[in-house]
């Protein structure tokens, strides 16, 4: 009997000093704030190519990578991210005031846990919009592993410039 009950009062220490350990992983955890994704886009990002992909977008044309003509701006979002939520207005006023013709603008808005007619709405007129399914094909054949990203791609697909706030936009439309 003692031995079990020194089995248990060991098992329960352990427990303890589990919790306490956990405790203190959860409180450093809360004070780094909220978490961004770490890389926009995979494959070594300025430099990579874009895979091949045919689409259609909300106005119902049709747009495959080959369709990109050189110094396309493409920006990726996702409803229900909050830095894509505050990039969304930024982006839209920026291609405003660049008058970017529609043609080399593309808005690509990945389902979500958030509304995706906002960002449609926003950016319709704009840019050439993708969103569900469709988006997700182009997500994927840009190797995007987290929202906002911007960047310009040359006829090519190739990645020329990568911007995750539009600070410098310029750059990013100069190339």
């Amino acid at each position: 009997m003692t031995v079990l009950g020194t089995a248990v009062a060991l098992l329960g220490a352990l427990l303890v000093v589990n919790l306490i350990l956990t405790y203190g992983i959860i409180r450093k955890l809360a004070t780094l704030g909220p978490s961004r994704p770490a890389g926009p886009i995979d494959a070594g990002s300025v430099g990579a190519t874009a895979g091949p992909f045919t689409v259609r977008a909300t106005d119902d044309g049709v747009l495959a990578r080959e369709d990109l003509p050189d110094g396309t701006l493409v920006g990726f979002f996702s409803p229900g991210c909050e830095p894509c939520t505050e990039l969304l207005p930024r982006f839209s006023s920026a291609v405003r005031r660049l008058r970017l013709p529609r043609a080399r603008v593309l808005a690509v808005v990945a389902p979500g846990p958030g509304e995706q007619r906002t960002y449609t709405e926003e950016l319709d007129g704009l840019a050439r919009v993708v969103t569900g399914d469709q988006a997700e094909a182009v997500v994927a054949a840009f190797g995007v592993t987290g929202y906002p990203v911007v960047c310009r791609v040359a006829s090519d697909g190739t990645v020329t410039v990568v911007d995750r706030d539009l600070r410098d936009l310029e750059a990013l439309v100069a190339g």
